[in-house]
Protein backbone atom coordinates (compact mmCIF):
# COMPACT_ATOMS: atom_id res chain seq x y z
CA UNK A 1 0.00 0.00 0.00
CA UNK A 2 1.22 3.51 -0.84
CA UNK A 3 1.20 4.80 2.76
CA UNK A 4 3.27 1.86 3.99
CA UNK A 5 0.54 0.43 6.22
CA UNK A 6 -0.04 -3.31 6.19
CA UNK A 7 -3.37 -4.66 5.01
CA UNK A 8 -5.04 -6.96 7.55
CA UNK A 9 -4.89 -10.64 6.53
CA UNK A 10 -8.06 -11.95 4.88
CA UNK A 11 -9.69 -15.34 5.27
CA UNK A 12 -11.52 -17.20 2.51
CA UNK A 13 -14.43 -19.43 3.54
CA UNK A 14 -15.57 -21.79 0.80
CA UNK A 15 -19.18 -22.82 1.44
CA UNK A 16 -22.10 -20.85 2.84
CA UNK A 17 -24.08 -23.46 4.74
CA UNK A 18 -24.60 -23.20 8.51
CA UNK A 19 -20.97 -24.11 9.29
CA UNK A 20 -19.45 -21.60 6.89
CA UNK A 21 -21.79 -18.84 8.01
CA UNK A 22 -21.18 -19.44 11.74
CA UNK A 23 -17.44 -19.30 11.15
CA UNK A 24 -17.87 -16.11 9.13
CA UNK A 25 -19.94 -14.58 11.94
CA UNK A 26 -17.23 -15.52 14.48
CA UNK A 27 -14.55 -13.81 12.40
CA UNK A 28 -16.55 -10.74 11.40
CA UNK A 29 -17.72 -10.15 14.97
CA UNK A 30 -14.04 -10.01 15.96
CA UNK A 31 -13.02 -7.66 13.17
CA UNK A 32 -11.42 -10.15 10.78
CA UNK A 33 -12.00 -9.53 7.04
CA UNK A 34 -13.70 -12.51 5.38
CA UNK A 35 -14.68 -13.52 1.85
CA UNK A 36 -17.45 -16.14 1.71
CA UNK A 37 -18.11 -17.86 -1.59
CA UNK A 38 -20.75 -20.40 -2.55
CA UNK A 39 -20.91 -22.40 -5.76
CA UNK A 40 -24.71 -22.63 -5.52
CA UNK A 41 -27.49 -20.32 -4.55
CA UNK A 42 -29.30 -21.20 -1.34
CA UNK A 43 -30.40 -24.81 -1.68
CA UNK A 44 -34.00 -25.97 -1.74
CA UNK A 45 -35.85 -26.79 1.49
CA UNK A 46 -35.06 -30.50 1.00
CA UNK A 47 -32.64 -30.34 3.91
CA UNK A 48 -31.68 -33.10 6.30
CA UNK A 49 -30.61 -31.20 9.43
CA UNK A 50 -33.53 -30.31 11.71
CA UNK A 51 -32.28 -30.21 15.32
CA UNK A 52 -30.03 -27.71 17.09
CA UNK A 53 -28.91 -29.04 20.47
CA UNK A 54 -28.41 -27.05 23.72
CA UNK A 55 -24.62 -26.67 23.51
CA UNK A 56 -24.76 -25.35 19.97
CA UNK A 57 -27.46 -22.84 20.92
CA UNK A 58 -25.15 -21.67 23.72
CA UNK A 59 -22.23 -21.28 21.32
CA UNK A 60 -24.36 -19.33 18.87
CA UNK A 61 -24.91 -16.77 21.65
CA UNK A 62 -21.25 -15.83 21.16
CA UNK A 63 -22.12 -14.06 17.91
CA UNK A 64 -25.64 -13.03 18.88
CA UNK A 65 -27.55 -15.63 16.86
CA UNK A 66 -28.67 -18.09 19.56
CA UNK A 67 -31.85 -16.33 20.62
CA UNK A 68 -32.74 -15.55 17.01
CA UNK A 69 -32.68 -19.24 16.12
CA UNK A 70 -34.61 -20.21 19.25
CA UNK A 71 -37.31 -17.69 18.31
CA UNK A 72 -37.42 -19.14 14.78
CA UNK A 73 -37.50 -22.80 15.80
CA UNK A 74 -39.82 -25.19 17.60
CA UNK A 75 -39.13 -26.04 21.25
CA UNK A 76 -38.57 -29.68 22.08
CA UNK A 77 -37.33 -31.20 25.32
CA UNK A 78 -38.04 -34.95 25.23
CA UNK A 79 -37.07 -37.92 23.08
CA UNK A 80 -39.32 -40.98 23.30
CA UNK A 81 -38.32 -44.48 22.20
CA UNK A 82 -40.81 -47.11 21.04
CA UNK A 83 -40.27 -50.76 20.17
CA UNK A 84 -42.84 -52.78 18.27
CA UNK A 85 -45.24 -49.83 18.79
CA UNK A 86 -44.88 -49.82 22.60
CA UNK A 87 -43.06 -47.09 24.50
CA UNK A 88 -39.91 -48.45 26.17
CA UNK A 89 -37.95 -45.35 27.17
CA UNK A 90 -37.49 -41.61 27.16
CA UNK A 91 -34.80 -38.99 27.57
CA UNK A 92 -35.67 -35.53 28.93
CA UNK A 93 -33.57 -32.46 28.27
CA UNK A 94 -35.46 -30.01 30.48
CA UNK A 95 -33.73 -31.48 33.54
CA UNK A 96 -30.24 -30.62 32.30
CA UNK A 97 -28.41 -28.40 34.79
CA UNK A 98 -25.85 -25.71 34.17
CA UNK A 99 -26.97 -25.01 30.62
CA UNK A 100 -28.35 -21.80 29.12
CA UNK A 101 -30.88 -23.69 27.00
CA UNK A 102 -32.25 -26.83 28.75
CA UNK A 103 -34.00 -27.83 25.53
CA UNK A 104 -33.34 -28.28 21.84
CA UNK A 105 -35.12 -26.75 18.87
CA UNK A 106 -36.32 -28.35 15.69
CA UNK A 107 -35.86 -26.09 12.71
CA UNK A 108 -35.55 -26.88 8.99
CA UNK A 109 -32.05 -26.24 7.70
CA UNK A 110 -33.29 -23.70 5.16
CA UNK A 111 -34.69 -21.61 8.02
CA UNK A 112 -31.46 -21.93 10.02
CA UNK A 113 -29.58 -20.69 6.97
CA UNK A 114 -32.05 -17.84 6.49
CA UNK A 115 -31.56 -16.64 10.08
CA UNK A 116 -27.77 -16.99 9.94
CA UNK A 117 -27.51 -15.17 6.63
CA UNK A 118 -29.57 -12.29 8.01
CA UNK A 119 -27.31 -12.13 11.05
CA UNK A 120 -24.24 -12.33 8.85
CA UNK A 121 -25.50 -9.33 6.89
CA UNK A 122 -25.92 -7.37 10.14
CA UNK A 123 -22.25 -8.01 10.85
CA UNK A 124 -21.32 -6.68 7.41
CA UNK A 125 -20.86 -10.03 5.69
CA UNK A 126 -21.84 -10.72 2.09
CA UNK A 127 -21.98 -14.14 0.44
CA UNK A 128 -20.64 -14.25 -3.11
CA UNK A 129 -23.01 -16.74 -4.75
CA UNK A 130 -22.34 -18.50 -8.07
CA UNK A 131 -18.63 -18.28 -7.23
CA UNK A 132 -16.58 -21.48 -7.17
CA UNK A 133 -13.26 -22.47 -5.69
CA UNK A 134 -11.31 -23.95 -8.64
CA UNK A 135 -7.71 -24.44 -7.54
CA UNK A 136 -5.14 -23.38 -4.99
CA UNK A 137 -1.63 -23.73 -3.63
CA UNK A 138 -0.02 -22.54 -0.43
CA UNK A 139 3.35 -21.40 0.85
CA UNK A 140 4.45 -20.53 4.41
CA UNK A 141 3.01 -17.02 4.12
CA UNK A 142 -0.35 -17.50 2.42
CA UNK A 143 -2.65 -19.34 0.04
CA UNK A 144 -3.02 -18.55 -3.67
CA UNK A 145 -6.52 -19.36 -4.93
CA UNK A 146 -8.26 -19.45 -8.26
CA UNK A 147 -11.99 -18.78 -8.15
CA UNK A 148 -14.58 -18.83 -10.91
CA UNK A 149 -16.83 -15.77 -10.91
CA UNK A 150 -20.54 -15.75 -11.88
CA UNK A 151 -19.61 -14.69 -15.43
CA UNK A 152 -17.26 -17.73 -15.68
CA UNK A 153 -14.11 -15.62 -15.57
CA UNK A 154 -11.24 -17.00 -13.47
CA UNK A 155 -9.70 -14.72 -10.87
CA UNK A 156 -6.50 -15.14 -8.86
CA UNK A 157 -6.67 -14.20 -5.19
CA UNK A 158 -4.33 -14.52 -2.22
CA UNK A 159 -5.47 -15.15 1.34
CA UNK A 160 -3.81 -15.60 4.70
CA UNK A 161 -5.98 -18.66 5.41
CA UNK A 162 -8.58 -20.78 3.60
CA UNK A 163 -11.37 -22.82 5.22
CA UNK A 164 -13.20 -25.51 3.31
CA UNK A 165 -16.77 -25.66 4.59
CA UNK A 166 -18.00 -26.85 1.20
CA UNK A 167 -19.60 -30.13 2.17
CA UNK A 168 -19.17 -33.82 1.53
CA UNK A 169 -17.78 -33.34 -2.01
CA UNK A 170 -15.39 -30.61 -0.89
CA UNK A 171 -13.28 -29.03 -3.63
CA UNK A 172 -10.94 -27.58 -1.00
CA UNK A 173 -10.34 -31.01 0.52
CA UNK A 174 -9.54 -32.51 -2.87
CA UNK A 175 -7.35 -29.64 -4.06
CA UNK A 176 -5.11 -29.62 -1.02
CA UNK A 177 -4.78 -33.40 -0.78
CA UNK A 178 -6.65 -34.24 2.42
CA UNK A 179 -7.40 -37.95 2.80
CA UNK A 180 -11.08 -38.79 3.41
CA UNK A 181 -11.57 -42.39 4.48
CA UNK A 182 -14.52 -44.35 5.80
CA UNK A 183 -17.50 -46.33 4.62
CA UNK A 184 -21.04 -46.05 3.32
CA UNK A 185 -23.85 -47.39 5.48
CA UNK A 186 -25.93 -50.17 3.97
CA UNK A 187 -29.32 -48.79 4.96
CA UNK A 188 -30.92 -46.06 2.87
CA UNK A 189 -33.04 -43.42 4.57
CA UNK A 190 -36.21 -41.72 3.33
CA UNK A 191 -37.32 -38.30 4.59
CA UNK A 192 -40.16 -35.87 4.15
CA UNK A 193 -41.55 -32.82 5.94
CA UNK A 194 -45.30 -33.18 6.08
CA UNK A 195 -48.50 -32.65 7.99
CA UNK A 196 -49.74 -35.61 10.00
CA UNK A 197 -53.49 -35.34 10.01
CA UNK A 198 -55.00 -35.11 13.46
CA UNK A 199 -51.62 -34.57 15.14
CA UNK A 200 -50.63 -31.43 16.98
CA UNK A 201 -46.98 -30.52 17.13
CA UNK A 202 -45.76 -31.13 20.68
CA UNK A 203 -42.46 -30.75 22.51
CA UNK A 204 -41.56 -34.42 22.03
CA UNK A 205 -39.79 -36.28 19.25
CA UNK A 206 -39.95 -40.05 18.91
CA UNK A 207 -38.02 -42.98 17.47
CA UNK A 208 -40.09 -46.01 16.50
CA UNK A 209 -38.04 -49.21 16.32
CA UNK A 210 -39.27 -52.46 14.83
CA UNK A 211 -37.60 -55.62 13.58
CA UNK A 212 -38.46 -54.55 10.04
CA UNK A 213 -36.99 -51.06 10.26
CA UNK A 214 -37.25 -47.79 12.16
CA UNK A 215 -38.97 -44.44 11.89
CA UNK A 216 -38.60 -41.01 13.48
CA UNK A 217 -41.21 -38.27 13.91
CA UNK A 218 -39.96 -34.85 15.00
CA UNK A 219 -42.26 -31.82 15.34
CA UNK A 220 -41.21 -28.78 13.34
CA UNK A 221 -44.09 -26.55 14.44
CA UNK A 222 -47.15 -25.27 12.59
CA UNK A 223 -48.48 -28.83 12.34
CA UNK A 224 -45.48 -30.04 10.31
CA UNK A 225 -43.32 -33.06 11.21
CA UNK A 226 -40.01 -34.35 9.95
CA UNK A 227 -40.76 -37.95 8.99
CA UNK A 228 -37.76 -40.21 8.49
CA UNK A 229 -37.58 -43.96 7.93
CA UNK A 230 -35.15 -46.71 7.02
CA UNK A 231 -36.00 -47.92 3.53
CA UNK A 232 -37.07 -51.59 3.14
CA UNK A 233 -34.51 -53.67 1.24
CA UNK A 234 -37.03 -54.56 -1.48
CA UNK A 235 -37.87 -50.91 -2.34
CA UNK A 236 -35.73 -49.47 -5.15
CA UNK A 237 -37.24 -46.02 -5.82
CA UNK A 238 -35.71 -42.56 -5.36
CA UNK A 239 -38.76 -40.41 -4.57
CA UNK A 240 -41.02 -41.98 -1.94
CA UNK A 241 -44.66 -40.96 -2.25
CA UNK A 242 -47.46 -40.61 0.26
CA UNK A 243 -48.35 -44.30 0.04
CA UNK A 244 -44.76 -45.27 0.85
CA UNK A 245 -44.69 -43.24 4.07
CA UNK A 246 -48.22 -44.18 5.13
CA UNK A 247 -47.43 -47.86 4.71
CA UNK A 248 -44.41 -47.53 6.98
CA UNK A 249 -46.39 -45.44 9.47
CA UNK A 250 -48.95 -48.24 9.70
CA UNK A 251 -46.24 -50.88 10.11
CA UNK A 252 -44.00 -49.07 12.61
CA UNK A 253 -45.95 -46.39 14.49
CA UNK A 254 -48.88 -46.94 16.89
CA UNK A 255 -52.27 -45.57 15.88
CA UNK A 256 -53.54 -44.76 12.41
CA UNK A 257 -51.75 -41.81 10.88
CA UNK A 258 -52.27 -40.17 7.50
CA UNK A 259 -50.15 -37.52 5.87
CA UNK A 260 -51.45 -34.18 4.73
CA UNK A 261 -49.38 -31.88 2.54
CA UNK A 262 -45.86 -33.15 1.85
CA UNK A 263 -43.27 -30.40 1.45
CA UNK A 264 -40.81 -32.69 -0.35
CA UNK A 265 -39.53 -36.26 -0.23
CA UNK A 266 -36.23 -37.94 -0.94
CA UNK A 267 -33.91 -40.84 -0.23
CA UNK A 268 -30.28 -40.62 0.76
CA UNK A 269 -27.48 -42.91 1.81
CA UNK A 270 -25.49 -42.04 4.92
CA UNK A 271 -21.70 -42.14 5.09
CA UNK A 272 -19.26 -42.45 7.98
CA UNK A 273 -15.99 -40.81 6.92
CA UNK A 274 -13.32 -38.53 8.29
CA UNK A 275 -10.41 -36.53 6.94
CA UNK A 276 -7.02 -37.77 8.11
CA UNK A 277 -6.35 -34.27 9.44
CA UNK A 278 -8.50 -31.13 9.57
CA UNK A 279 -5.48 -28.85 9.08
CA UNK A 280 -2.86 -28.68 6.35
CA UNK A 281 -0.67 -25.62 6.69
CA UNK A 282 -2.92 -22.58 6.23
CA UNK A 283 -5.89 -24.59 5.00
CA UNK A 284 -8.60 -25.99 7.29
CA UNK A 285 -11.64 -28.23 6.89
CA UNK A 286 -14.87 -27.85 8.88
CA UNK A 287 -18.25 -29.57 8.90
CA UNK A 288 -19.13 -32.15 6.25
CA UNK A 289 -15.94 -31.46 4.31
CA UNK A 290 -14.02 -32.82 7.32
CA UNK A 291 -16.37 -35.56 8.51
CA UNK A 292 -19.60 -37.39 7.74
CA UNK A 293 -21.63 -39.47 10.18
CA UNK A 294 -24.85 -41.41 10.58
CA UNK A 295 -27.91 -39.16 10.95
CA UNK A 296 -29.01 -41.13 14.04
CA UNK A 297 -29.03 -38.70 16.95
CA UNK A 298 -29.11 -35.66 14.63
CA UNK A 299 -25.52 -34.66 15.39
CA UNK A 300 -24.08 -33.69 12.00
CA UNK A 301 -24.69 -29.96 11.64
CA UNK A 302 -24.21 -29.44 15.40
CA UNK A 303 -20.78 -31.05 15.19
CA UNK A 304 -19.88 -28.83 12.26
CA UNK A 305 -20.89 -25.70 14.17
CA UNK A 306 -18.67 -26.83 17.04
CA UNK A 307 -15.85 -27.01 14.46
CA UNK A 308 -16.61 -23.46 13.36
CA UNK A 309 -16.50 -22.06 16.90
CA UNK A 310 -13.33 -23.94 17.89
CA UNK A 311 -11.53 -22.70 14.77
CA UNK A 312 -13.15 -19.27 14.76
CA UNK A 313 -11.88 -17.84 18.04
CA UNK A 314 -8.39 -19.20 17.41
CA UNK A 315 -8.17 -17.91 13.86
CA UNK A 316 -9.52 -14.50 14.88
CA UNK A 317 -7.02 -14.23 17.73
CA UNK A 318 -4.11 -15.20 15.49
CA UNK A 319 -5.11 -12.75 12.75
CA UNK A 320 -5.48 -9.98 15.35
CA UNK A 321 -2.01 -10.82 16.68
CA UNK A 322 -3.26 -11.69 20.17
CA UNK A 323 -2.17 -15.34 20.01
CA UNK A 324 0.68 -17.17 18.26
CA UNK A 325 0.01 -18.93 14.97
CA UNK A 326 0.91 -22.21 16.68
CA UNK A 327 -2.48 -22.05 18.45
CA UNK A 328 -4.06 -23.11 15.16
CA UNK A 329 -2.45 -26.55 15.48
CA UNK A 330 -4.80 -27.31 18.35
CA UNK A 331 -7.83 -27.20 16.03
CA UNK A 332 -7.14 -30.63 14.54
CA UNK A 333 -5.76 -32.03 17.81
CA UNK A 334 -8.98 -31.08 19.63
CA UNK A 335 -11.73 -31.44 17.08
CA UNK A 336 -10.87 -34.77 15.48
CA UNK A 337 -11.11 -36.81 18.71
CA UNK A 338 -14.29 -34.92 19.67
CA UNK A 339 -15.87 -35.60 16.27
CA UNK A 340 -14.83 -39.26 16.40
CA UNK A 341 -16.64 -39.60 19.73
CA UNK A 342 -19.84 -38.07 18.30
CA UNK A 343 -19.62 -40.20 15.15
CA UNK A 344 -19.17 -43.30 17.30
CA UNK A 345 -22.32 -42.48 19.26
CA UNK A 346 -24.31 -41.88 16.06
CA UNK A 347 -23.13 -45.18 14.58
CA UNK A 348 -24.06 -47.09 17.75
CA UNK A 349 -27.51 -45.49 17.82
CA UNK A 350 -28.01 -46.43 14.16
CA UNK A 351 -26.97 -50.03 14.81
CA UNK A 352 -29.20 -50.35 17.88
CA UNK A 353 -32.13 -48.90 15.95
CA UNK A 354 -31.82 -51.59 13.31
CA UNK A 355 -31.75 -54.64 15.57
CA UNK A 356 -33.82 -57.33 13.87
CA UNK A 357 -33.62 -60.48 15.99
CA UNK A 358 -35.88 -61.18 18.93
CA UNK A 359 -32.92 -61.62 21.27
CA UNK A 360 -31.39 -58.28 20.28
CA UNK A 361 -34.62 -56.33 20.58
CA UNK A 362 -35.56 -57.84 23.96
CA UNK A 363 -32.15 -56.91 25.39
CA UNK A 364 -32.33 -53.39 23.93
CA UNK A 365 -35.87 -52.80 25.16
CA UNK A 366 -34.99 -53.99 28.66
CA UNK A 367 -32.03 -51.59 28.72
CA UNK A 368 -34.29 -48.71 27.65
CA UNK A 369 -36.92 -49.55 30.28
CA UNK A 370 -34.48 -49.95 33.15
CA UNK A 371 -32.41 -46.97 32.05
CA UNK A 372 -35.48 -44.75 31.84
CA UNK A 373 -36.90 -45.96 35.17
CA UNK A 374 -33.66 -45.18 36.99
CA UNK A 375 -32.93 -42.09 34.86
CA UNK A 376 -29.54 -43.62 34.09
CA UNK A 377 -30.31 -43.40 30.36
CA UNK A 378 -31.08 -39.71 30.73
CA UNK A 379 -27.93 -39.00 32.76
CA UNK A 380 -25.73 -40.73 30.21
CA UNK A 381 -27.43 -39.98 26.90
CA UNK A 382 -28.94 -36.50 27.36
CA UNK A 383 -25.59 -34.65 27.79
CA UNK A 384 -24.09 -36.55 24.85
CA UNK A 385 -27.00 -35.86 22.51
CA UNK A 386 -27.03 -32.24 23.70
CA UNK A 387 -23.25 -32.09 22.97
CA UNK A 388 -22.66 -30.75 26.48
CA UNK A 389 -19.99 -33.39 27.12
CA UNK A 390 -17.62 -32.11 24.40
CA UNK A 391 -14.20 -32.25 26.02
CA UNK A 392 -10.76 -31.23 24.79
CA UNK A 393 -8.23 -33.42 26.56
CA UNK A 394 -8.24 -36.23 29.16
CA UNK A 395 -11.56 -36.60 30.94
CA UNK A 396 -11.73 -36.30 34.75
CA UNK A 397 -11.62 -39.47 36.81
CA UNK A 398 -13.35 -37.79 39.71
CA UNK A 399 -15.86 -35.01 40.17
CA UNK A 400 -13.25 -32.28 39.75
CA UNK A 401 -12.60 -29.67 37.10
CA UNK A 402 -9.93 -30.53 34.55
CA UNK A 403 -8.60 -28.57 31.55
CA UNK A 404 -10.58 -29.03 28.36
CA UNK A 405 -14.06 -29.44 29.80
CA UNK A 406 -17.00 -27.20 29.12
CA UNK A 407 -17.69 -24.71 31.91
CA UNK A 408 -21.40 -24.33 32.84
CA UNK A 409 -21.33 -20.63 31.97
CA UNK A 410 -22.35 -18.60 28.96
CA UNK A 411 -21.97 -15.33 27.06
CA UNK A 412 -25.28 -13.73 28.04
CA UNK A 413 -26.19 -12.11 31.34
CA UNK A 414 -28.00 -14.82 33.29
CA UNK A 415 -29.02 -13.62 36.73
CA UNK A 416 -25.64 -12.58 38.06
CA UNK A 417 -23.59 -15.57 36.87
CA UNK A 418 -20.20 -14.67 35.36
CA UNK A 419 -20.40 -13.75 31.68
CA UNK A 420 -17.59 -15.18 29.55
CA UNK A 421 -15.56 -13.05 27.15
CA UNK A 422 -16.17 -13.73 23.47
CA UNK A 423 -12.71 -12.88 22.15
CA UNK A 424 -10.30 -13.29 25.09
CA UNK A 425 -9.68 -15.62 28.00
CA UNK A 426 -11.76 -15.09 31.15
CA UNK A 427 -10.31 -15.46 34.65
CA UNK A 428 -12.54 -16.69 37.49
CA UNK A 429 -11.19 -16.11 41.01
CA UNK A 430 -12.33 -18.74 43.49
CA UNK A 431 -11.55 -18.27 47.23
CA UNK A 432 -12.06 -21.90 48.23
CA UNK A 433 -14.58 -23.36 50.65
CA UNK A 434 -13.14 -21.61 53.72
CA UNK A 435 -11.65 -18.17 53.52
CA UNK A 436 -11.34 -14.88 55.38
CA UNK A 437 -12.99 -12.02 53.58
CA UNK A 438 -10.24 -9.53 54.40
CA UNK A 439 -7.43 -11.82 53.19
CA UNK A 440 -9.33 -12.61 49.98
CA UNK A 441 -10.08 -8.94 49.32
CA UNK A 442 -6.39 -8.14 49.76
CA UNK A 443 -5.58 -10.67 47.01
CA UNK A 444 -8.39 -9.85 44.58
CA UNK A 445 -7.54 -6.16 44.30
CA UNK A 446 -3.95 -6.63 43.00
CA UNK A 447 -5.12 -9.43 40.71
CA UNK A 448 -7.69 -7.15 39.09
CA UNK A 449 -4.99 -4.51 38.62
CA UNK A 450 -2.45 -6.97 37.16
CA UNK A 451 -5.07 -8.45 34.80
CA UNK A 452 -6.35 -5.11 33.47
CA UNK A 453 -7.82 -5.69 30.03
CA UNK A 454 -8.79 -9.26 30.90
CA UNK A 455 -12.31 -10.27 31.95
CA UNK A 456 -12.02 -11.14 35.65
CA UNK A 457 -14.86 -12.38 37.88
CA UNK A 458 -14.68 -12.89 41.64
CA UNK A 459 -16.57 -16.03 42.69
CA UNK A 460 -16.43 -15.11 46.37
CA UNK A 461 -20.22 -14.91 46.38
CA UNK A 462 -20.36 -18.70 45.98
CA UNK A 463 -21.75 -19.55 42.53
CA UNK A 464 -24.89 -21.61 42.48
CA UNK A 465 -25.58 -24.68 40.40
CA UNK A 466 -23.32 -27.50 39.21
CA UNK A 467 -20.15 -25.38 39.17
CA UNK A 468 -20.00 -25.06 42.97
CA UNK A 469 -19.88 -28.80 43.63
CA UNK A 470 -16.89 -29.23 41.33
CA UNK A 471 -14.71 -26.32 42.38
CA UNK A 472 -11.50 -27.06 44.35
CA UNK A 473 -11.52 -26.77 48.13
CA UNK A 474 -8.64 -24.30 48.08
CA UNK A 475 -8.26 -20.88 46.38
CA UNK A 476 -7.68 -21.04 42.63
CA UNK A 477 -7.84 -18.94 39.51
CA UNK A 478 -9.71 -20.65 36.67
CA UNK A 479 -8.63 -19.54 33.20
CA UNK A 480 -11.47 -20.11 30.71
CA UNK A 481 -11.07 -20.04 26.93
CA UNK A 482 -13.23 -17.86 24.68
CA UNK A 483 -15.20 -20.97 23.64
CA UNK A 484 -16.16 -21.70 27.27
CA UNK A 485 -13.78 -24.59 27.90
CA UNK A 486 -11.46 -24.58 30.89
CA UNK A 487 -7.83 -23.97 29.95
CA UNK A 488 -5.96 -23.92 33.26
CA UNK A 489 -6.41 -23.88 37.03
CA UNK A 490 -3.85 -21.88 39.05
CA UNK A 491 -3.51 -22.38 42.83
CA UNK A 492 -3.56 -19.10 44.76
CA UNK A 493 -1.70 -18.44 48.00
CA UNK A 494 -3.85 -15.88 49.80
CA UNK A 495 -1.06 -15.26 52.30
CA UNK A 496 1.40 -14.27 49.56
CA UNK A 497 -0.54 -12.04 47.14
CA UNK A 498 2.56 -11.14 45.12
CA UNK A 499 3.20 -14.83 44.37
CA UNK A 500 -0.43 -15.35 43.35
CA UNK A 501 -0.32 -12.35 41.00
CA UNK A 502 2.88 -13.61 39.37
CA UNK A 503 1.45 -17.12 38.93
CA UNK A 504 -1.74 -15.92 37.21
CA UNK A 505 -0.07 -13.31 35.00
CA UNK A 506 2.56 -15.89 33.98
CA UNK A 507 -0.16 -18.21 32.74
CA UNK A 508 -1.92 -15.33 30.98
CA UNK A 509 1.31 -14.35 29.23
CA UNK A 510 2.15 -17.94 28.27
CA UNK A 511 -1.19 -18.28 26.51
CA UNK A 512 -0.06 -15.45 24.28
CA UNK A 513 3.31 -17.02 23.44
CA UNK A 514 4.40 -20.66 23.48
CA UNK A 515 1.97 -22.68 25.54
CA UNK A 516 -0.64 -23.53 22.84
CA UNK A 517 2.05 -25.01 20.57
CA UNK A 518 3.41 -27.17 23.34
CA UNK A 519 -0.08 -28.40 24.17
CA UNK A 520 -0.88 -29.18 20.53
CA UNK A 521 2.34 -31.13 20.05
CA UNK A 522 1.78 -33.08 23.26
CA UNK A 523 -1.77 -34.05 22.27
CA UNK A 524 -0.71 -34.99 18.75
CA UNK A 525 2.09 -37.16 20.12
CA UNK A 526 -0.34 -38.84 22.53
Amino acid sequence: MADGTREQPRVLIVGAGPVGMVLACELLAQGVPVDIISKLRRESPHSRATILWPRVLELLDRVGAGRKLVDSGHYFDQMNYYSQKKMVGLVRFDRLRGVTYPFAITIPQWRTEQVLEGHLAELGGVIDYDTSFVDGSQDPDGVDCTVELPDKRLEKRRYAYVVGADGYKSAVRETFGFAFAGRTLRTRLAITDAEILGETTSSEAAYYLTRGGNMVLAPLGDGIFRVGASVPDDWAGDTPDRAFFETLLADRVPGRRKLGEMKFSGVFTAHVRSAGTYTRGRVFLAGDSAHAMSPSGAQGVNTGIQDAVNLGWKLAGVVRGDYPESLLRTYDAERRPAVDAVAGLSTRLARIGLYSTRRQTLARDLAYRVGSGTRALEKVLAPRLAQLDTHYGPRPRRNTLVPGERMPLGWLDAGGAPVLSVDHYTVLLWPGLQYRYDAWAALVAPLHKALAGTAVHDLGGRPAGPLLSRLPRTPHALVVRPDGHLDTTVPLDVHRPEHAVRAVTRVRDQLRTTRPAARAEARTAG
